[in-house]
């Protein structure tokens, strides 16, 4: 077999799979794949089998697609199900979720414990059980903010349609086969470690060991991700390649001849397989190794980039929906790089150098992904890598097996100390340094055209420094200029009505960087739990919905966070926007700081040297000279709704009225106060029916009516005799209960409305 011949197939099924399902970058990788094999003048025979695996895969997705149908549908009533858990189940807190069957179509349940006692009950509960319980079936939710997480997507690509919300269960029994020995076995190892090893070290060494990622805290992944050095909390290749090579030694060792020794390997990668989820890294290294093995026993000639594109083409026929698994994109991508860097890779003169390069290629070769994905890119990765790499491959993960094993003989004791203080400093100094200022760059995620940019300029990279030419360095450098430029001198303004669930928050980019301004930035309402209910890593508005949505848009600075009163479902966000945000001012509402939230809010932006003030009217700050006026609150005193800070200002020839929590007394107020035209309104206090009174949309005639609001919130927002009223008067009415984000989009004097959901 010639070598890399495979390559040229891997790229055929990828372009007849995209093709299928987008259609611009299927077309993108089928013109690479023309000019590789007409410009490298293939035999007719390979450009006739890459042709014909480009419709093959091409019709193979394009019916795998269709046939992930569901022969289920929405329940409106609970109704009783047989379920059979054939994964392992995820408890976090209150909650148990895990993948099922039910009718043999593969599901998602999800169950809420009552008491402490039912949580330790459920922990026994493992792949093999069959239950039957109490549930109704319902659709996932899509993502309701541009560039947000769509879980409903997330759980397609995994053939799974429906979520089982249980509300009770009838009784379990364990059905395990021999099928489910070695995920039985994984579950044992998860519960070993969490039950054996110290808090600090469980999440981390569940990862090392399992690839089990879902006990890692929060803080631990954030600084990790912001490093660069994230991969590292997932099983690598260079892991897998390194328990394979002790393995065979120690096999070798104990007297097993070569021919044993490879089959035991190759048995061992495929429990290895089941042992880890599946995760794609574990996958390709594994059937990379193995392909290899054979070949060597077979008369075929087969290279590492052969073995690399073939097990590529066998994952995407065997489940397209796989390209879009961000590991999947990761691994394969660097792992390409890697290999067909490889000749520059050992021409370096030292082992040092050796890793600086690998270094170089891997950060380079994950920039369009990492950008993609999470909108900015660690400026220091490369340094952490070099740092990181070794120390988790030689010293963290041979102390993490040796560790467990131990564990498993004897009791613990003093041999976990030395681990655990590793694991602990690492954490600390990883936290420690993320937190420097400029260690990370937000980046936006790229349209198209510019993620192509990004991925032409990165190969040209590579083939300069190969032939030791480096004006592609200069072109990318230039390149990722542009790309920033455009984020924030973008020729356009937007005003979007983030959907927060039931809360508020409204950004407002001006054209040409004039300002950008956050008001209010959702949050959520949380009650008191025992130790037990609290999650491993409790959701946040501010943290998981409205951060990452201002980096998606390259948004790094906000001119003015306008906090518009005290409620929790306006300032809960506050925090991690001024943690992850330069903040230029931050406005409160007269009297608000009475409000514990906003206290502790003010005390931040203080200790960041962020300007406070307390805005009313007629008081002048730095919107003004943007158009953007405070005409609300008329007086000192805090009154909570009613005091709420309005803003009026026109935008893309639009007379515009942002109106916090105002309810009817602060209504009549303002009509009485001001003479203002009013062409959209953000109605006040989500809809409720305390606010929109007749008098003021009289006084004001708004066209266009928006509300922020969640949905099935239990306040019944917005109220049905408010959405009569603005149906009365003829108005357009969004909601983003209904439509999700809101955005107005607009160039000078012109503008339309669009709603993330259809």
């Amino acid at each position: 077999m010639s070598r890399g011949l495979c390559i040229y197939l891997a790229l055929s099924a990828l372009s007849g799979t995209l093709l299928a399902l987008q259609f611009l970058w299927g077309a993108v990788v089928l013109v690479l794949l023309i000019l590789s094999l007409f410009l490298r003048k293939m035999p007719r025979t390979i450009l006739f089998v890459s042709f014909l695996l480009v419709i093959i895969s091409y019709f193979h997705t394009f019916l795998y697609e269709k046939n992930q149908k569901s022969d289920l549908t929405p329940q409106s009533e609970p109704s009783t199900h047989q379920v059979f858990i054939d994964e392992i189940p995820t408890i976090d807190g209150s909650s148990f979720v895990s993948f099922a069957k039910v009718k043999n179509e593969k599901i998602l349940l999800r169950y809420y414990f009552y008491t402490e006692e039912e949580k330790r009950k459920f922990s026994e509960i493992n792949p093999g059980f069959v239950c039957n319980v109490k549930g109704q079936v319902a659709e996932p939710q899509p993502g309701k903010n541009p560039n947000s997480f769509n879980y409903k997507d997330y759980l397609s690509h995994q053939g799974v349609y429906w979520i089982l919300e249980v509300q009770g269960f009838e009784g379990c029994v364990d059905r395990s086969t021999w099928k489910h020995a070695l995920t039985q076995l994984r579950f044992q190892g998860l519960k070993r470690i969490e039950q054996e090893f110290p808090s600090s070290t469980v999440g981390i060494t569940q990862a090392l060991l399992f690839g089990e990622t879902g006990m890692i805290t929060e803080d631990t992944l954030k600084a990790f991700r912001e490093l660069g050095v994230v991969h590292l909390l997932a099983i690598s290749g260079l892991h897998v390649g390194l328990l394979f090579a002790i393995l065979h030694y120690l096999l070798l060792r104990i007297g097993l001849t070569r021919e044993a020794a490879s089959w035991t390997g190759i048995m061992f990668l495929l429990c290895y397989i089941v042992l880890t989820g599946g995760s794609p890294s574990v996958v390709r290294a594994s059937f990379m190794l193995i392909i290899l093995i054979l070949g060597k026993k077979t008369s075929w000639n087969i290279g590492v980039i052969d073995s690399l594109a073939t097990v590529f083409l066998l994952i995407v026929l065997y489940d397209p929906f796989s390209v879009y698994n961000v590991g999947f994109q990761l691994s394969f991508a660097v792992s390409f790089s890697l290999v067909l860097s490889s000749r520059t890779i050992l021409q370096a003169s030292s082992s040092f150098k050796q890793m600086v390069t690998v270094t170089m290629v891997a950060q380079l070769s994950s920039i369009p992904f990492v950008i993609y994905h999470f909108y900015e890119f660690s400026l220091i990765g490369f340094l952490t890598n070099i740092l990181y790499v070794p120390l988790f491959s030689i010293i963290i993960l041979p102390m993490a097996i040796l560790t467990y094993l131990f564990i498993s003989v004897v009791s613990a004791g003093w041999s976990m100390i030395p681990y655990q203080i590793l694991l602990e400093g690492i954490q600390w100094l990883s936290s420690a340094v993320a937190s420097f200022p400029f260690s990370t760059l937000i980046m936006g995620r790229p349209n198209a055209v510019l993620l192509l940019g990004y991925l032409i300029l990165i190969y040209f990279v590579f083939v300069g420094i190969e032939r030791r030419k480096y004006l592609s360095i200069v072109l990318l450098f230039l390149f990722t200029v542009f790309h920033l430029s455009l984020n924030n001198y973008h020729p356009y303004g937007e005003i979007v009505f983030i959907d927060v669930g039931q809360g508020d928050a409204t950004l407002i980019d001006l054209p040409y960087n004039h300002g950008t301004y956050l008001i209010d930035a959702g949050g959520e309402v949380t009650f008191p739990k025992e130790k037990w209910e609290e999650k491993e890593n409790r959701f946040s508005v501010g943290e998981d919905i409205v951060v990452p949505f201002l980096k998606s848009k390259g948004i790094t600075s906000i001119d003015a966070l306008i906090l518009t009163h005290g409620d929790l479902d306006h300032t809960g966000g506050a925090e991690a926007v001024l943690n992850e945000m330069k903040v230029g001012e931050l406005l409160i509402s007269p009297g608000s700081r009475e409000k514990v939230e906003v206290d502790r809010i003010v005390k931040m932006a203080q200790e960041k040297r962020i300007s406070v003030k307390e805005a009313m009217y007629p008081d002048r700050w730095r919107g003004d000279r943007d158009g953007l006026h405070i005409v609300s609150p008329l007086d000192a005193e805090y009154e909570g709704n009613n005091d709420s800070i309005v803003l009026y200002g026109q935008f893309g020839s639009k007379k515009w009225l942002f109106t916090g929590d105002l309810e009817k007394e602060g209504e009549k107020a303002f009509v009485t106060t001001f003479d203002l035209p009013v062409d959209v309104l953000k109605i006040g206090h989500h809809g409720s029916n305390t606010s929109t009174s007749e008098t003021f949309l009289n006084e004001t005639n708004p066209k266009v009516a928006v509300i922020s609001a969640g949905e099935t919130n239990r306040f019944g927002h917005p109220h049905p005799e408010v959405v009569e009223r603005l149906k009365e008067r003829g108005m357009t009415i969004y909601c983003t209960s209904v439509s999700g984000a809101i955005t107005y989009r607009f160039w000078d004097k012109k503008g339309t409305f669009s709603a993330h959901l259809p």
